[in-house]
């Protein structure tokens, strides 16, 4: 400026806009030999174009939780335990269901897919097919889990199905098929999500071989 030229204090200061802040999720290998646990919260992160990176387990701050999935959200605190993990992402990415009732039952869900893997190698075939035709029950006309849409209840369920593919591919659970409805689901309407996609086609399996 030259000197005695005015000053228009009113003018805006342009800046860089301040990086979006990021999530951490913590798992072993940081995902790269399998998903596990993970898979969900990664593929909603995934889905809706979240900020994250992934490390492994010995980087997680001290008092995240007892045993991974730990995740440290944007607003700084961390967390462990994966239906609560699946939940509160699902919140953030906009994939909690529309109401509190349906909020109620995909939190239930969430619960109903981590008891059920819990099973999966400890009960028999005719309890685990007990399992999925009640699951299948909850799976309404658009062919998601709530009627308002694709939410965290999917993401929270696909990694438990997905082991039981996994099994029958192996020759085990031979007394166990998927129910139509929940078949279609797995492998037709969830497939088709990008995200979905682009984690199976890494090659990274949800569970490792010797966890078959």
């Amino acid at each position: 400026l030259k000197r005695g030229a005015r000053v228009d204090r009113d003018l805006p200061t342009f800046c860089s806009a301040p990086p979006a802040m990021s999530y951490t999720l913590y798992y072993h290998s940081e995902c790269k030999a399998f998903y596990g646990r993970a898979w969900a919260p990664l593929a909603m992160l995934k889905h809706t174009g979240k900020n994250f990176e992934v490390k492994g387990v010995e980087a997680a701050p001290a008092d995240a939780g007892f045993a991974c999935p730990f995740m440290t959200f944007p607003g700084g605190y961390s967390i462990a335990q994966t239906g609560t993990i699946i939940e509160v992402v699902g919140a953030q990415c906009g994939l909690a269901p529309g109401n509190e009732a349906e909020d109620a039952k995909a939190k239930q869900l969430v619960s109903d897919a981590a008891d059920l893997f819990g099973e999966l190698s400890s009960k028999p075939d005719q309890r685990l097919m007990k399992w999925l035709t009640y699951l299948e029950s909850n799976i309404k006309d658009n062919g998601y889990f709530c009627s308002s849409g694709l939410s965290y209840a999917d993401f929270g369920m696909y990694m438990t199905i997905g082991v039981i593919a996994m099994k029958k591919a192996v020759g085990k659970l031979e007394g166990v098929e998927l129910p139509p409805k929940l078949e279609k689901w797995y492998s037709v309407t969830m497939a088709a999500i990008p995200a979905v996609k682009e984690m199976t086609d890494s090659g990274i399996p949800i569970l490792p071989p010797s966890m078959v």
